[in-house]
C-alpha cells in the first residue's frame, strides 16, 4: 500500500514538473446538459405519467373500454395504467389523456427536434400484435397534432408479458398534416385507441430532450383593439388551471358572482401545494401572440374580487407571460382596490399596465401570450369580470 502511495505522489510530481495542467471535466447528464453551465437549459416537464399521477382523464369502464389504474402491477413504483378496449359498431371516441404538471402549459418547442415520448408497455396476456394507438399533442387552442405508434419504435416484437421500452420521436409530430399545433403551449398528451387490445402502460416521460435549434412555430398574431377586452366572463374558454389539486382548488361558482352568471372561486394553501400547481393562465385572443395598438401606459387590467380577508391580497400575484418566455408579476395590493358599489363585499381592482416592469426577463410586449395568476401563502377569493380597459376612456 505504501508503494502505491509513493507511486501516485511521484506521478503527480512528474506531471507538475512537465508543465502539464489537469482540468476538471464537467459532468454531463442524461439530457446532454452540463451540470456546471447548462443546468438552466434542462427541459423541466419530463414526467407525463409516473406512478400516482392524478392528471389523467378517461379512466372508466364503458361498453367499449375498461381503462383503469392498477395498483398490483407496475414497471416501477406502485401502479400502472391498464387499457383494455374493443372499438366496434357505434362506439364513440375511445382513449384517455394526461394533462401532466397540473395542466400547466408545456413548452416543447425547443425539444421537438431532439426529444421523444418514452413509456413502458406490455401485453396483458400472451403475445400481441402492435396496437393501433394514435398519440395526440393537444395545445390550448384545441388543435391536436397526431402520430401513430409504429413497430420500429418498440424494443422487441411481438409485444409479450415482459415490460419493454417504447420511444416515439417528437419529430414524428412535425410530419403531421397541417395545421400543426402550437408546441410552445401544450395542454395534454391524448391517446386514441382503435381496433381492440389489452395492455399495461407505465412511466410515460419526455425523454432524450436536449435543447436544440427549436421549431419555427407558426403562431397567429393579434392586436387588441376593442375595449374592454374580455378575459373572463362566466366561463373559462381560453385558459387553463381549473380543478382540484393538492392544496389548491379553482372552480366556476354559479352561486356567487359580481355580474353575469358565475365567477372564479379560488382557494389555496401553500403548505399543501408545495412547489407545484401554483399558477393558472388566461389568453384573450385564442392563443395568438398579442400586441396593443399604442403605448401600454394607456391600458389597465380590471377585475372584481371578493376576498375572504384583505390580509390575503398579496398572496395572489398577477402577471403576464410573453411568447418570448418572459414573465412579470405584481402582488395584488390595497392600492389597486376601489369600492364596487353595485354589490356589497365586492371590490373593483384596476392595475395600470405601466406598473408591470416589462423590461425584465426578455419580455416581448408585441407577443403577449397570457395573463397569469400565481398563488402563495393561504387565501380564498372570488374573481369576476376580468377585462383590459383603456384608462383614458374609463377615468
Amino acid at each position: 500500500m505504501k508503494k502505491q502511495h509513493l507511486f501516485v505522489f511521484l506521478f503527480i510530481l512528474l506531471v507538475s514538473a512537465c508543465g502539464i495542467h489537469m482540468h476538471t471535466t464537467e459532468l454531463v447528464d442524461e439530457w446532454g446538459n452540463t451540470y456546471a453551465n447548462d443546468g438552466k437549459k434542462e427541459f423541466q416537464d419530463r414526467d407525463i405519467y409516473k406512478d400516482q399521477t392524478v392528471d389523467v382523464w378517461g379512466l372508466e369502464q364503458t361498453d367499449c373500454k375498461n381503462f383503469r389504474r392498477v395498483d398490483s402491477l407496475s414497471h416501477s413504483g406502485k401502479s400502472c395504467l391498464s387499457i383494455e378496449w374493443n372499438r366496434s359498431g357505434t362506439c364513440p371516441w375511445v382513449g384517455f389523456g394526461i394533462g401532466w404538471n397540473g395542466y400547466a402549459a408545456k413548452d416543447l418547442s425547443d425539444v421537438m427536434n431532439t426529444g421523444s415520448i418514452d413509456f413502458y408497455l406490455r401485453a396483458k396476456e400472451g403475445k400481441q400484435f402492435i396496437p393501433t394507438l394514435i398519440f395526440l399533442l393537444e395545445d390550448y387552442s384545441g388543435v391536436q397534432t397526431a402520430t401513430v405508434l409504429k413497430a420500429k419504435q418498440l424494443s422487441h416484437y411481438p409485444i409479450d408479458e415482459e415490460w419493454q421500452k417504447v420511444s416515439i420521436p417528437l419529430q414524428e409530430f412535425l410530419k403531421a398534416s397541417a395545421p400543426l399545433g402550437d408546441f410552445s403551449n401544450i395542454k395534454s398528451l391524448n391517446v386514441e385507441c382503435q381496433g381492440a387490445g389489452a395492455y399495461f402502460i407505465d412511466d410515460i416521460t419526455i425523454g432524450g430532450a436536449r435543447i436544440g435549434k427549436g421549431v419555427k412555430l407558426k403562431k397567429g398574431e393579434a392586436i387588441t383593439k376593442n375595449f374592454p377586452a374580455t378575459i373572463f366572463h362566466d366561463q373559462l374558454n381560453v385558459g387553463w388551471g381549473l380543478g382540484s389539486f393538492p392544496g389548491r382548488e379553482i372552480t366556476i361558482d354559479s352561486e356567487k358572482y359580481f355580474a353575469g352568471n358565475a365567477a372564479l372561486h379560488l382557494k389555496w394553501n401553500q403548505k399543501e401545494m408545495g412547489q407545484g400547481n401554483r399558477e393558472m393562465g388566461f389568453n384573450w385572443e385564442h392563443w395568438q401572440a398579442i400586441s396593443f395598438a399604442d403605448s401600454l401606459k394607456n391600458y389597465a387590467l380590471q377585475m372584481y374580487i371578493e376576498p375572504s380577508g384583505l390580509n390575503q391580497l398579496e398572496n395572489l400575484k398577477i402577471g403576464f407571460e410573453s411568447y418570448a418566455g418572459g414573465t412579470v408579476f405584481v402582488p395584488l395590493a390595497e392600492k389597486y382596490l376601489k369600492k364596487a358599489s353595485q354589490k356589497e363585499g365586492w371590490k373593483l381592482v384596476q392595475i395600470p399596465l405601466s406598473d408591470f416592469d416589462f423590461s425584465k426577463g426578455g419580455f416581448d410586449i408585441k407577443r403577449f401570450k397570457q395573463l397569469m395568476l400565481q398563488f402563495s401563502g393561504n387565501g380564498e377569493m372570488w374573481i369576476d369580470e376580468i377585462t383590459l380597459i383603456e384608462i383614458a376612456k374609463n377615468e
